[in-house]
């Protein structure tokens, strides 16, 4: 017997996500510890959250929206532009993503230690 099909998206799980992806852009001022595969890893958050937007409208997102705003903006604030997406140039033709809609994808923390540096050099 087949599991029944999932049900409608709940707005609880996408503002559970915003508060995730709050929690990791307020920390981006400290500066960046990890290495790339965790950043990434960080920043896919940002995907699933754009993702989940256009099921719900403005009434529904209230004070969710204003929380994304916010922590969007010290996430720009956190980073700085990288030439190519971070997941390389393959994976964004891949999934079609361009540094105007996934623009988190283009960005790196404007701190993080010489080995993440080392690692975002090798990303073609």
């Amino acid at each position: 017997m087949k599991p029944p099909p999932p049900g409608p998206p709940r707005i609880d799980d996408l503002a559970h996500s915003i508060g995730e992806w709050a929690n990791f852009c307020a920390g981006l001022g400290a500066g960046y510890r990890f290495d790339l595969d965790n950043w990434l890893n960080d920043v896919d958050l940002r995907q699933i959250v754009a993702e989940g937007l256009p099921m719900f409208g403005a009434d529904e997102l209230g004070p969710h929206g204003v929380a994304l705003a916010e922590a969007d903006r010290a996430f720009l604030l956190g980073t700085r532009e990288h030439r190519v997406c971070l997941w390389g140039s393959r994976t964004a033709r891949r999934e079609k993503w361009t540094a105007t809609r996934n623009w988190w994808y283009f960005r790196a923390p404007r701190r993080a230690d010489d080995e993440f540096e080392r690692e975002l050099a090798r990303v073609k």
